[in-house]
């Protein structure tokens, strides 16, 4: 194929020519501005009103991005809606909807209502609904062609990760001063510029055709959530992965600072070496990722997972955390442009939002009692607890990746396929 021999850069300059990949690419380098910020503050915003480790678990299971329950319940349905109408719909309703959470945050930033920040975790986990049509969106804009699928989605990735290298050590600063209002009001504010970009900026892809309501195809629950049982193996090694790493990784920072009492300071300074990590990592693992293809990428993330728990087991000092912190921001740089080149890759060319929407689901009903089951470990057995039980899920994980993961089709047998 042609776009093989050029560069990562090279191609890199043409993708952001077009475009839905230049607004996508844009309004991930705004909200990286604020998810670097989230990715720790809602893990200690609750602690500073008086809930605890086990409260947080349970926040984080109904409203964490990509693993709680609320995203688990919209993303198919949104998915689904988005290959029968709108792309940019979908998009656009899932801006307006993290603005909502994080006005909800204010509100009990102010208030110290806990009431408000149940509403706010449940409207931030159904924020994902337009993650579906992102996804296709980006996979349509370049025509299917695989390498220029895996350098978008690393790019992507790589320009929402770059605010993130500053803002949460600068976010864990200002909480001593302003506490978390700031953040949060930020986060509403940046956010609003997002929707007023996707509104301006994107264009639907060539498969989106309304119909008349008489005609064509039609919205049905039963299609949002049903996959192919050929699939079970393939999704079910996904979901694996988000339960185990859902049980240490969405309370590892509250784990943190109520186990070594870390300040938000410390907090914060973890994060953003986690998202420099990410940064720096960011071409050897879209260079892995074009060379090897997905399932290898994906199996090497995993197993960066692994040696991610061990450190985490065996830390407790800031320093430590710090260096695994390293780890942690390579496990995921090699796991989410892999994860999105291979869904886009197997499937069905008119179901592909929709495809997007049921992994997401698959692996959300999966993974939604992990943090749960993490904060109650805690609670009662202590802090290697829930790390130990993360360390055995990424080893089972590696296994069911090997034995499941589906290899790219070659360009022959690409055609019509889906899994």
């Amino acid at each position: 194929m042609g776009n093989q021999g050029k560069g990562v850069f090279a191609v890199s300059r043409t993708l952001l020519l077009n475009r839905n990949i230049r607004a996508i690419a844009v309004t991930g380098l705004i909200s990286g501005v604020y998810i670097g910020m989230l990715n720790f503050a809602l893990q200690l915003f609750p602690l500073s009103i008086g809930l605890g480790i086990p409260a947080i678990g349970i926040l984080q299971a109904v409203g964490s991005r990509f693993s709680g329950a609320a995203g688990t319940l919209i993303q198919p349905l949104a998915g689904h809606y988005s290959d029968l109408h709108s792309r940019k719909g979908s998009i656009m309703l899932g801006s307006a909807t993290t603005i909502a959470s994080m006005l909800c945050f204010v509100g009990s930033a102010l208030t110290g209502d806990w009431y408000l920040v149940i509403i706010a975790f449940v409207l931030y986990g159904l924020s994902v609904l337009g993650s579906p049509a992102s996804q296709a969106m980006v996979a349509e804009s370049v025509a299917l062609d695989p390498h220029k699928m895996d350098v978008a989605y690393s790019l992507v990735f790589f320009l929402g990760t770059v605010p993130g290298v500053v803002s949460p050590a600068l976010a864990g600063s200002a909480v001593g001063t302003t506490g978390y209002l700031a953040i949060f009001a930020a986060a509403a504010l940046l956010e609003s510029f997002d929707l007023i970009l996707y509104w301006r900026e994107l264009s639907e892809t060539e498969h989106v055709m309304p119909v008349e309501p008489e005609q064509g195809p039609k919205f049905s629950l039963r299609e949002a959530f049903a996959f192919p049982r050929s699939a079970w193996g393939f999704y079910g090694a996904l979901a694996a992965d988000a339960f185990a790493f859902g049980i240490s990784s969405n309370i590892i920072y509250a784990m943190a600072q109520d186990q070594f009492h870390f300040s938000a300071q410390e907090i914060g300074l973890l994060v953003a070496v986690w998202y420099l990590a990410m940064l720096v990592s960011q071409y050897p693992a879209t260079r892995l990722l074009i060379r090897f293809g997905p399932k290898k990428t994906l199996i090497a993330s995993e197993a960066l997972g692994t040696a991610l728990m061990t450190g985490w087991a065996l830390s407790n000092s800031l320093p430590e955390f710090l260096v695994f912190s390293v780890v942690f921001g390579a496990s995921v740089t090699t796991w989410v442009p892999g994860v999105s080149s291979l869904l886009m890759t197997h499937a069905p060319p008119k179901t592909r939002g929709g495809v997007g929407g049921k992994v997401a689901a698959f692996r959300g009903l999966v993974a939604f009692p992990a943090p749960i089951l993490g904060g109650y470990l805690y609670q009662y057995l202590g802090y290697d607890a829930p790390i130990l039980a993360s360390l055995a899920g990424t080893l089972a994980c590696v296994a069911l990746m090997i034995r499941f993961l589906p290899e790219r089709p070659t360009a022959t047998t690409r055609g019509g396929s889906g899994t």
